[in-house]
């Protein structure tokens, strides 16, 4: 779930709602994705290091400037 959040995230573009990440991630694997496992990816890519994403704000993220 983590590399399809990156890429949904990477598609984008921009900061993102949870909510969005989760339809986007939902429609780029072709099936039903967990939105608790959208939010645990989140939270997992925000704690790494160095951070792969970064929240913006509660419930928006983006990736992390410092990751390519």
């Amino acid at each position: 779930m983590l590399e399809t959040v990156t890429r949904v995230l990477k598609l984008a573009g921009r900061p993102m709602q949870v909510r969005e990440v989760h339809l986007a991630a939902q429609q780029l694997a072709g099936e039903s994705v967990l939105l608790a496992s959208v939010k645990a990816a989140l939270a997992a890519g925000t704690a790494d290091l160095p951070p792969r994403f970064r929240r913006v704000r509660h419930g928006v993220y983006e990736l992390a400037s410092s990751r390519p």
